[in-house]
């Protein structure tokens, strides 16, 4: 994954994170307006049944009507009262049948029995019911601690939803800067491969130069020292192939992180052909040959040049490694439906038919009984990935016995 890839996921995911936290705090403003809307109901229903029970007390009720008479507007009792600690009582006791236990205060008024059927709203009741025309008294319960009751009741959920999405941030923060660090020190492993192999390649170089000048002049020696030479000369190669396979693994990393959102408009069979070009030493090696029937009219794809240009170099550098000295490999493409298909095949030694699903798998080599070139099993694993990034498909088939053949089909443009 590109470094550009991993912080467009974290500012999407941030902006996500952002849009849960302001949804979430616009469900707990609901919230709060819904409970205390729910405790005014209950409140209300609690002051009505008290009040129910108080006007049937026709002494209590008649002091409150004096007094009432008595002020204007809005009036409370004095606390020094009996009758003040009768109401009290009683409203403590019916808020408390409502789950109801914070403190509060009382306010009377006066009001017509005409008026006090429009006169009521929440938290309130009429202390007389009934008396058309005649006054009644209106009372009132103040809660001062309202809001903070409310609030007590959706604080748990609040700091609930906070601790998550910090969570939630934490280990998303986490997960990126465990990201980037794992691909600063694969960037820095892979350099520092390069770096060793390519101080490793010039003096296998100036051993392999000083054998070939050294085999000049012993040819006519003795027969101990060039057999000693030879041996040099063997291991050489023997180091020099290590080396080149140590850059290879390299060069996996480079391809498997190359971006495939950075595509282009690629022609294939000039892809084919500059793939074969690079081979022509190690084909005049083994006195091979490469034929090519490149049929497909439609070849232009949409892909990455060095995924695809690996894919193909990587099944060819198989085939070629794995042929007896003399082969032929065919490459063929021909257009199927809305795509194009590439096939190259061999005539090498097969691959068992058990061991066909196996052989793209990383680091997997052929169980064979025959001696074959060593190598580390990145190849086919590294040609399947590379297609299949490009929205492509890479399969095998072999009778097991002789020969196999790879097909790697694109959608083209």
């Amino acid at each position: 994954m590109s470094t550009n890839r991993v912080w467009v996921y974290a500012v999407v995911m941030f902006l996500l994170v952002g849009t849960i936290l302001a949804t979430q705090v616009t469900w707990l403003m609901q919230s709060a307006r819904i409970e205390e809307s729910f405790l005014n109901q209950r409140v209300n229903s609690a002051l009505c049944e008290a009040m129910d029970v108080l006007s049937k007390d026709c002494g209590l009720t008649a002091n409150v009507e004096t007094c009432i008479s008595r002020g204007k507007g809005t009036f409370e009792l004095p606390f020094e009262t009996q009758d003040k600690i009768k109401i009290d009582s009683l409203i403590k006791y019916t808020l408390a049948s409502y789950n109801i236990h914070v403190p509060f205060e009382l306010k009377f008024s006066s009001v017509t029995g005409d008026s006090a059927k429009h006169a009521l709203s929440m938290s309130q009741a009429v202390l007389y019911p009934g008396r058309s025309g005649k006054q009644n008294v209106l009372v009132r319960i103040e809660i001062p601690s309202q809001a903070q009751l409310v609030r007590s009741q959706i604080n748990g959920m609040f700091i609930l939803s906070i601790v998550v999405l910090m969570l939630l941030i934490w280990i998303f923060t986490s997960t990126v800067r465990a990201l980037l660090r794992e691909k600063k020190i694969r960037k820095e492993t892979v350099d520092f491969i390069n770096t060793m192999t390519h101080d490793l390649k010039t003096p296998i170089s100036n051993i392999s130069f000083a054998v070939t000048l050294l085999n000049r002049q012993t040819e006519n020696d003795n027969e101990p020292k060039n057999q000693f030479v030879s041996i040099i000369e063997s291991e050489t190669v023997r180091l020099k192939d290590r080396a080149r396979k140590i850059l290879g693994l390299a060069s996996v990393d480079a391809v498997l992180e190359e971006d495939s959102s950075d595509q282009t408009e690629i022609s294939i069979h000039p892809l084919i052909a500059s793939a074969v070009d690079s081979f022509k030493i190690k084909l005049n090696e083994m006195h091979g040959r490469i034929e090519m029937q490149l049929e497909a009219n439609r070849a232009i794809v949409q892909g990455s040049h060095l995924q695809l240009s690996s894919a193909i170099m990587n099944i060819i550098d198989n085939a070629i490694t794995y042929s007896q000295e003399g082969s032929i490999i065919k490459i063929r493409t021909r257009n199927e439906g809305k795509g194009i298909t590439i096939e190259i095949e061999d005539d090498g030694p097969g691959i068992p038919v058990h061991e066909q699903a196996l052989v793209f798998k990383k680091a997997y080599r052929v169980r064979s009984s025959r001696k074959l070139p060593e190598g580390f099993g990145l190849g086919l694993y590294l040609a399947r990935t590379s297609v299949e990034k490009n929205g492509g498909k890479l399969s095998l088939s072999s009778d097991g016995v002789s020969g196999s053949c790879f097909t790697i089909t694109l959608p083209v443009l």
